[in-house]
């Protein structure tokens, strides 16, 4: 049997913050944690060891200890399996044992832990009683789940769905789904490919049609009723997970006259062509394709002194929608009105006092516009993906650079948040301003200059020369940097040239142009960064607007995509309200919800590789 060395000796547990996942259906033992959230410290009871414990035969403390985990009272649990480790138990006993002591390193935020008490309890399972096995399996695709391998966690989830209890199953039925969302389309792909005429191999379809951002709501209705057609018998047939057992009352309801605001002239007037262009690439697509289409009226907003001016003129001309305005102090003013005259998908977003996360309303916030969605490239968003994806990546303390102004600020205050709520530290941040030399400024982020001092002092105290090499510090594992591609191309080399060339360096999507230059951005080779579907995989519709424009999208092509989703979007905001877990899979990114009607993005993770952006391999 495994010691107690794995449980904290004072029955103290670790609580490091990690990406949890919800695995447990009330088995005699509670063992859930969000799967979009992450570990809390919970408050332990202050009980320890006594007489009348010590005492207590194995079943007791068995129990006590089952019973102290389903109540959160993780200190108490730990100190029964602690005297439990140091008894000689067989049989079910010993097989209890272990399921605990597993369940007690996954809320402690340690599946390695947890991982090799399952090991050990794979070795006993032929004690296991019907639950145990159950326990057994949910507790391996927990540890799974932990460990970031959602596609062994799905298929293993749906090799269990036979030997759980309803309600049991039907959890069990959306993680599946949950799982299987965490991977790209092009995997699915592969893999549902290798699994041809299996149940799970057409989970992976349906996963792929799901996450297929090319698609329209009308493709996807075709789709999902070929595969439904297909495989009648299926689970996922039976009851359609995510969302998509509605698509088809979204299509019939969806409006059919919608005003679209941009601005068309001024200085925002190439930025709200490429939106406009964008929305109406994805419009006539739709059309030539024969399916129902809206109708469309395009209006000016530089051409309207007061926003209420152009709802008006959009309200006689019969709009049901107002997609827009585009200007970020006009929406912060609509957020501010209880209704607006007609139901808005805003394309930027109102300042929000509390963490733009998705998170309940407190009674003091005053709640936005009842009708009004917003939408846009927030950076904010790709702070906290680039914060995750350095944690699950393995890093831990992190050195900051972002430029000097509101703009960085923003964005550092977004992935400081999730970054301390992982359980990351920060080991310095610095704000740069835009200058031709940027090695002060990194010489001193990475602590070289106190190195060549210290040296300085050193050789005035031996008074004799010395060999020496400039160090940097080495209490930092990565680095998050927030630069346009012209900045970025000085920062990176200057970071090598400090000997930090072994730091991995992320980036916000603003570190490429959008436009592939081997030349200029082989300097940003090994930068990891993440962007949207548009620009890093290939679609009829980006190729079709590449060649239709004169000069290409250049630097405006993400504002295209923004302009293609703002157009696939409204019509499945209803499929995201009513379903808070589901996504939108478009051309900014993976689309939710939150319950202040704010569209967040998940977007494709990549690094620079031979001057171009090539994709990471994924989990």
């Amino acid at each position: 049997m495994r010691g107690n060395s794995s449980i904290n000796r004072s029955g103290q547990l670790k609580s490091p913050a990690l990406r949890a996942w919800s695995f447990a259906i009330g088995l005699g033992l509670s063992s859930v944690v969000g799967l979009s959230g992450c570990s809390t410290t919970p408050d332990y009871p202050t009980s320890g060891l006594n007489e009348q414990t010590v005492g207590q035969s194995n079943q007791e403390l068995l129990t006590t200890a089952s019973t102290s985990l389903q109540n959160g009272e993780f200190r108490n649990a730990a100190l029964q399996l602690q005297l439990l480790s140091e008894r000689q138990l067989s049989g079910n006993d010993q097989l209890e044992y272990l399921l605990l002591a597993a369940e007690l390193q996954l809320r402690d935020g340690d599946p390695e832990q947890a991982s090799l008490y399952l090991s050990d309890a794979q070795n006993q399972q032929q004690f296991a009683t019907p639950s145990q096995e159950r326990r057994l399996g949910l507790i391996k695709v927990a540890v799974l789940e932990a460990q970031q391998e959602f596609l062994a966690a799905a298929r293993e989830r749906d090799f269990l769905a036979s030997i759980l209890t309803p309600q049991e199953q039907s959890m069990n039925h959306d993680l599946i789904w949950q799982d299987l969302m965490q991977l790209p389309e092009v995997e699915l792909l592969a893999w549902a490919e290798k699994s041809p005429d299996t149940q799970f191999g057409h989970w992976l379809q349906l996963a792929a049609i799901s996450k297929n951002s090319r698609l329209t709501l009308d493709e996807h209705l075709v789709e999902l009723e070929n595969w439904r057609t297909a495989n009648p018998g299926h689970p996922a047939a039976l009851q359609l997970p995510g969302g998509l057992a509605i698509l088809a009352d979204i299509a019939a309801e969806r409006p059919t006259n919608i005003a679209l605001l941009l601005p068309l002239s001024g200085p925002l007037k190439k930025t709200g062509g490429a939106v406009r262009d964008g929305f109406m690439a994805a419009y006539y697509q739709s059309l030539n394709k024969g399916y129902d289409i809206p109708a469309i009226r395009v209006y000016d907003s530089q051409q309207y002194k007061e926003i209420d001016n152009a709802y008006a003129a959009a309200q006689m001309d019969g709009a049901q929608w107002l997609i827009g305005p585009f200007n970020k102090l006009t929406v912060q003013a609509l957020q501010q009105r209880e209704s607006l005259p007609l139901p808005t998908l805003a394309l930027n977003y109102g300042e929000r006092s509390q963490h733009y996360a998705d998170e309940e309303v407190t009674q003091t916030e005053q709640q936005p516009a009842s009708n009004l969605y917003q939408f846009g490239l927030a950076a904010e968003d790709e702070a906290v993906q680039i914060a995750e994806q350095a944690w699950n990546d393995g890093h831990r303390r992190a050195l900051v650079m972002m430029p000097k102004g509101d703009w960085g600020q923003r964005i550092y205050a977004a992935f400081e948040q999730r970054w301390l709520e992982l359980g990351g530290e920060i080991g310095e941040q610095r704000y740069y301003s835009n200058r031709k030399d940027y090695n002060p400024e990194i010489k001193a982020l990475l602590n070289v200059d106190d190195s060549q001092k210290r040296f300085k002092t050193m050789r005035r105290i031996l008074r004799e020369s010395t060999e020496f090499e400039p160090r940097r510090r080495q209490d930092v594992d990565w680095v998050f940097m927030v630069a346009l591609p012209k900045q970025a191309r000085q920062i990176k080399p200057t970071l090598a040239f400090n000997f930090a060339s072994d730091l991995p360096v992320y980036a916000t999507s603003h570190v490429f142009s959008g436009v592939v230059n081997k030349r200029k951005d082989r300097d940003l080779n090994g930068i990891r960064f993440c962007d949207v579907p548009w620009l890093l995989e290939s679609s009829e519709l980006h190729q079709q607007l590449e060649n239709t424009l004169k000069n290409g999208q250049r630097g405006y092509a993400r504002l295209y995509a923004m302009g293609v989703d703002a157009f696939r979007l409204l019509p499945r905001l209803k499929q995201l309200e009513a379903f808070p877990n589901s996504q939108v899979f478009g051309s900014t990114g993976a689309l939710t919800l939150d319950k202040q009607r704010r569209i967040h993005r998940k977007t494709e993770c990549t690094r620079f590789r031979s001057g171009k952006p090539a994709r990471l391999a994924a989990r």
